[in-house]
């Protein structure tokens, strides 16, 4: 009798051991100690490390707080959902390279725990090249797509910013849109992805140009050629980016061709 219940014991130890053990479930899934510091991935300088904690049981883990502040520069944001509780860590952009260390406690209604954590901010993390073509042809107001492929060897998901220096309505497929251009393509943790850009030429001929994406906290610049040859209907609807150079008695005409062009395909 007394082996059945010292077994039973046991294994109601264990069971609870396990029930309120801290998990950590993105971005590296592992239980954690809470006598030793435990790593939970890394991240690149200006980017953001996002932090699962599952919460186990309805009632064990209702909040999350930070027990020892993060470097000056650094910004954190906590979500409590249904089943996990989330911690964003903000990294600057001037933010050393290296290991940090950090506590956080887990509480609830059960009981609280304070566990010991450290991420790494890494450097040349990230990486973006031309994947293919740098010079394309079309015709004017057609795309002209070129592709760029983007690295993140992080823990975390990464972004980056392309720009270019053509004129706004070049980069948006309506030629009277001057938004400026600015894309962000985010790039998932330890992933590749190959992301298209294109550029809308609004006057023939040859345009060289560059594009840049910024990450990290650096640049990249690539120069890319498009060669845009004339249509019926970009020839007809000039008018329509500009009045005429050569005499406002030509005006009307030129009016006139700019509506045709409307009916061209």
């Amino acid at each position: 009798m007394f082996k059945k219940s010292f077994i039973l014991l046991v294994l109601i130890l264990l069971f609870s051991g396990s029930v309120f053990a801290v998990r950590l479930i993105d971005p590296l899934s592992k239980t954690l100690s809470l006598d030793e510091t435990n790593f939970v991935g890394t991240v690149a300088v200006g980017n953001t490390i996002e932090l699962i904690f599952s919460k186990e049981l309805v009632d064990k883990y209702e909040n999350l707080q930070l027990v020892t502040p993060l470097p000056t520069g650094f910004d954190y944001e906590i979500k409590v959902e249904m089943e996990s509780i989330k911690m964003f860590i903000h990294v600057p952009q001037n933010a050393p390279v290296g290991n940090y260390p950090f506590t956080i406690e887990l509480s609830g209604p059960a009981k609280s725990d304070k566990v010991p954590l450290s991420f790494e901010v890494l450097k040349n993390a990230l990486d973006v090249s031309p994947a293919d073509i740098s010079e394309a042809s079309t015709n004017v107001n057609s795309p002209a797509e070129y592709n760029l492929f983007f690295i993140n060897k992080s823990d975390s998901d990464a972004v980056f910013v392309v720009s270019t220096n053509l004129p706004n309505n070049w980069m948006n497929e309506n030629p009277l849109n001057n938004e400026k251009y600015s894309k962000e393509v985010v790039v998932p943790r330890r992933g590749n992805l190959q992301e298209k850009i294109s550029v809308y030429p609004r006057l023939q001929g040859e345009k060289e140009f560059v594009v840049s994406i910024a990450f990290e906290d650096t640049s990249k610049e690539f120069a890319f050629k498009v060669n845009a040859k004339p249509t019926l209907k970009s020839k007809l609807e000039t008018v329509m980016y500009g009045l005429p150079f050569y005499s406002f008695s030509m005006l009307p005409s030129y009016f006139i061709n700019s509506l045709f062009s409307f009916y061209i395909n």
